[in-house]
C-alpha cells in the first residue's frame, strides 16, 4: 500500500504538468502579443523535493527570471527544461 500512495501523487503531478504545458501552447496561440512559455527549472532543494534536488533555490530561479526578462521577440508557446527548449 505504501508504494501505491507514493505513485498516486507522482501521477497527479505528471498529469498536471502536462496540462500546464498544453495550456501554455493554447494561451500563446490565443494571445500572440504576449510571450507565454513554461519552465521546469530543474530539481531544486526545497521541501517539495525533500531537499533531494541538485540546485539551490537561487540556481533554480536563474532561468525562469532570465526568460521573464528576455526580449519581446523571443519565441512563445515553448516548454523549457532547465535552459533548453524541450518537446512537450
Amino acid at each position: 500500500m505504501g508504494g501505491r500512495l507514493l505513485y498516486l501523487p507522482v501521477s497527479a503531478y505528471k498529469v498536471s504538468k502536462a496540462t500546464v504545458n498544453a495550456y501554455t501552447r493554447i494561451i500563446a496561440r490565443k494571445h500572440t502579443s504576449f510571450q507565454v512559455n513554461s519552465v521546469h527549472p530543474g530539481v531544486v532543494k526545497t521541501e517539495m523535493t525533500c531537499y533531494t534536488g541538485n540546485l539551490t533555490a537561487e540556481e533554480g530561479a536563474r532561468f525562469p527570471v532570465m526568460l521573464a526578462l528576455s526580449p519581446e521577440d523571443t519565441r512563445s508557446g515553448l516548454f523549457f527544461n532547465e535552459m533548453n527548449v524541450s518537446s512537450f
